[in-house]
């Protein structure tokens, strides 16, 4: 009897309720901390961070394009480069024939020349200096009657042209004297610099006639070919019909 009631005196252990309350919470919260994250991972998903705050969402679906675009290119062109393109006299030169217009002239191979598919006036730029080459035009071809403040000059004299041609632009505020000549090819043009508003003249600009074609004017302009390029350039620039 005395150990039966020794053992009825034994406290059967009980559950502490606090304790229990708190481990169940503590369940929930991190219960609710993972189901966050995992929503947060979906909803940004694909997206990067950078500097300043803002967000990468990944290139537009539909690049934009406009005449005389292209995309950019890396260049391997040294860093310490001249300010003005120059060729080695060993240079073989090649031909540039026009896509639309059947003008041609002859450039050096080592100056990378691009077209423009679909450009109206058949242009060509220069990827030269770190630019791209819808920022180095260097030929192209004008058709006044396009142009109604253009139209005009198809029967006028093509020096007047030259002259009036700097009004299209606010950035400038005129042009030099132009001076007539004919090249190696025969065609008759019109050299001038056009009259920035510091009152520079960085670019030569050269126009030339088309022969029966009065409504049509060839520009060759340079701002970073050496003369002993561009001069060559310009002696071989021709009209020639298919």
């Amino acid at each position: 009897m005395g150990d039966m009631e020794r053992n009825t005196d034994k406290k059967i252990p009980t559950v502490n309720v606090p304790i229990l309350i708190l481990c169940f919470s503590i369940s929930i919260l991190a219960s609710s901390l993972m189901y966050l994250s995992y929503h947060l991972s979906n909803t940004n998903k694909g997206t990067i961070a950078i500097p300043a705050g803002q967000t990468y969402l990944g290139p537009p679906e539909v690049v934009p394009s406009w005449t005389n675009f292209s995309p950019a290119t890396p260049t391997d062109e040294p860093k310490n480069q001249p300010s003005l393109f120059v060729a080695d006299p060993k240079t073989p030169w090649t031909v540039w024939v026009g896509k639309t217009y059947p003008y041609r002239f002859s450039y050096p191979n080592t100056l990378t020349l691009t077209g423009f598919p679909h450009d109206p006036m058949d242009s060509v730029g220069i990827s030269w200096g770190g630019k791209k080459p819808q920022e180095n035009i260097l030929i192209n071809v004008i058709d006044l009657s396009k142009n109604a403040s253009f139209e005009p000059y198809i029967k006028q004299s093509k020096k007047q042209f030259v002259d009036a041609w700097w009004k299209q632009f606010s950035g400038l505020t005129g042009n030099t004297p132009v001076e007539k000549f004919t090249n190696k090819k025969g065609l008759v043009g019109y050299k001038t610099r056009f009259i920035n508003k510091g009152g520079q003249t960085p670019n030569l600009d050269i126009f030339f006639e088309v022969p029966k074609k009065p409504e049509l004017m060839i520009r060759i302009a340079n701002g970073i070919l050496d003369p002993s390029v561009f001069d060559v350039m310009v002696e071989s620039v021709e009209w020639k019909t298919r």
